[in-house]
């Protein structure tokens, strides 16, 4: 698996683990494109996470209108 790990789900309420991962990305440039497209192609899908497994930091997204939109601190 490579760096950066994408998560989604149906639901506004992460359910966190194995059932919400889509793939993954070598660059957080590729992990934001790849969620991008997530957002534009999945219609039932409300929310994107980027993880960071290097450093266990993440970005929380909300798709809105098939676009990404950046949560802030929850």
């Amino acid at each position: 698996m490579n760096r950066y790990a994408l998560f989604c789900g149906t639901y506004n309420l992460m359910m966190g683990g194995v059932k919400d991962f889509q793939e993954s990305a070598e660059t957080l440039e590729e992990a934001k494109k790849k969620a991008a497209q997530i957002a534009k192609e999945e219609l039932f899908k409300y929310w994107v996470q980027i993880f960071d497994k290097q450093t266990d930091q993440f970005t929380t997204y909300s798709i809105v209108d098939g676009q990404l939109k950046e949560r802030g601190d929850e």
